[in-house]
């Protein structure tokens, strides 16, 4: 066991050292395509943290068991949504929201994150369902508001002999795939302990996978806290909850027929859209102060009390 302990503390370290290479990288890059850091880590940590999302969905298509990347992917959102956007708004005593450094339509991403929630309450999800998924997504991204094209700035930076992009991009990635290599080691563990000590498999599932593949997300929050980057943790935050919904789009087409949702769904997942809209509230003046962060997070508090007592969900 305390051989066990000893490689989850390095595995932690491994995954704080990958999340401080990455957010370096994201600034530098950010600074040298001229492009707000939001939008940035919106696609490459958004992106690249959802790795363990995408291949906990992966494997439970050649498992045939796609209800566990369903509950994972669901769970994933609302554990962005509801904990770590409200921890990142109550360490830094609240965050402004600027147009120019944050170039996304909010109320349709938050739209976005939601929409899985609402369709899963049939306790299915088909083909349709699929692709209204991912054309929201894709909707998303194209409403994202910038001058110049993400790839006309590369392209310029590209061109720039001052400038190695290579370079910091092999950065990013580098990080990143130390977070995922140290990521799985501890939700492994987490759940072979678990699972020794007789954890019931619906918390296991609520608890350890949805915040364990989220380890990243909460790594960038405290390093980014530490470093105050505040618009990289929110970029990768949104994106990551944003992707998973595209996540589950694909997943129910590669699956090739409708996900069947076994023994009904709690309605306490409805909680998320209340959360997006209670943000959505909150930010109308383009700020989230630590009090309305607060009421966020106690709404995660409450899901989780409602997740004990209501009888638990098959997936």
């Amino acid at each position: 066991m305390i051989q066990d302990l000893s490689f989850l503390l390095i595995a932690f370290l491994v995954l704080w050292v990958g999340s401080g290479i990455s957010i370096s990288g994201v600034e530098k890059v950010s600074r040298y395509v001229k492009i707000p850091s939001f939008l940035i880590s919106f696609f490459a940590l958004g992106v690249l943290t959802s790795v363990s999302e995408i291949s906990v969905a992966y494997f439970s298509i050649i498992d045939k068991t796609p209800g566990i990347s369903v509950g994972n992917l669901i769970g994933g959102s609302v554990v962005l949504s509801l904990l770590i956007i409200p921890l990142l708004v109550v360490l830094n005593k609240g965050i402004h929201l600027n147009e120019k450094a944050e170039p996304i339509n909010f109320p349709f991403a938050f739209l976005v994150i939601s929409l899985p929630v609402i369709l899963v309450l049939d306790n299915v999800i088909s083909i349709v369902d699929a692709f209204v998924m991912i054309f929201s997504f894709g909707l998303l991204v194209m409403t994202i508001s910038r001058r110049n094209t993400l790839l006309d700035k590369i392209e310029e930076v590209i061109n720039h002999h001052n400038v190695n992009i290579f370079i910091e991009s092999l950065k990013i990635l580098f990080g990143i795939v130390l977070i995922i290599i140290s990521c799985k080691f501890i939700v492994d563990t987490a759940v072979l302990y678990a699972n020794k000590f007789s954890v019931a498999p619906f918390l296991i599932g609520l608890i350890l996978l949805s915040i364990g593949t989220n380890l990243p997300e909460l790594t960038v929050l405290i390093r980014s806290t530490i470093l105050k980057k505040k618009t990289i943790a929110l970029g990768d935050y949104i994106g990551s909850a944003a992707l998973n919904t595209l996540i589950l789009g694909f997943l129910t087409l590669f699956y090739r027929q409708p996900i069947q949702i076994s023994g009904g769904i709690k309605y306490n997942l409805l909680l998320l859209p209340i959360g997006a809209a209670l943000f959505l509230l909150f930010t109308r003046n383009k700020k989230l102060d630590r009090k309305e962060g607060a009421i966020l997070l106690s709404l995660y508090v409450l899901f989780i009390i409602l997740e004990l007592w209501l009888r638990p969900v098959n997936l």
